[in-house]
């Protein structure tokens, strides 16, 4: 079997952290930029979106100057990051890992010739402080993320080359997977000429991910049928 590269997203397929990134993006910018009204923002759509693009639409929302916006960016980000640690170091009975999600991942990280990776809207530093009180963190040596650009199709570029680079396999483009809960996993994935795994594990609704066409829809990745959806088996 030539090697095959899994792709991960975060948030919907790996874990629900229970609104801990909203509620840590909407402290950031009280903090930094002392807005109030923050419910404002509540219409700003997050599902699939990279967090950059995310800070700019609750700017917009909350009618922050583009000029104010720009100059305290790297503000608002370390306030969202220090803040995100906070959420979740506060125990929360709602957090928890998807289903299926830690078995998939024992299973993948023991077969020869599979290499796990990241593919998120999630800036860096806040994708691993989700993970990371998981234990699940030890399965991605790297990955694309929000903080390497702003747009999801470069990220998958981003993470195909990064982790091309630290296994030394380049990998083929249709030996690689992207495994999302959103249509902008799947769009990212056909951009780049990668297999599109959807699951209907996040907040998106079943139609949205049909409507996009993805190699394969699960319910979760508990399904029985998603070694064959991740192309592992027939």
């Amino acid at each position: 079997m030539r090697a095959k590269l899994i792709l991960f997203d975060v948030d919907g397929t790996l874990v629900d952290v229970a609104g801990a990134g909203r509620r840590s993006m909407e402290r950031a910018f009280c903090e930094v930029l002392g807005v109030d009204g923050i419910e404002r923002a509540g219409a700003v759509p997050y599902a699939g979106r990279t967090d950059p693009l995310i800070f700019e639409s609750m700017a917009a929302a909350c009618g922050v100057e583009p000029t104010t916006f720009r100059e305290r960016k790297d503000d608002l980000v370390r306030s969202f990051v220090q803040a995100l640690e906070r959420e979740m170091q506060r125990p929360d009975p709602r957090r928890c890992v998807l289903p299926g999600v830690r078995a998939l991942l024992e299973s993948l990280d023991a077969m020869d010739g599979v290499h796990l990776g990241l593919l998120t809207g999630n800036l860096e530093a806040g994708a691993r402080i989700k993970l990371e009180p998981f234990d699940l963190n030890r399965f991605f040596p790297a990955g694309g993320f929000a903080s390497d650009d702003s747009d999801r199709r470069a990220i998958a570029r981003i993470a195909h080359a990064r982790m091309s680079e630290l296994t030394g396999i380049a990998f083929r483009p249709e030996d690689v997977t992207v495994v999302g809960d959103t249509d902008h996993d799947v769009d990212c994935a056909r951009a780049n000429s990668f297999r599109a795994v959807a699951v209907d594990s996040g907040w998106v609704p079943r139609e949205r991910l049909e409507r996009s066409r993805p190699d394969a829809l699960l319910d979760d990745l508990s399904d029985p049928g998603v070694m064959a959806a991740l192309g592992l088996r027939s």
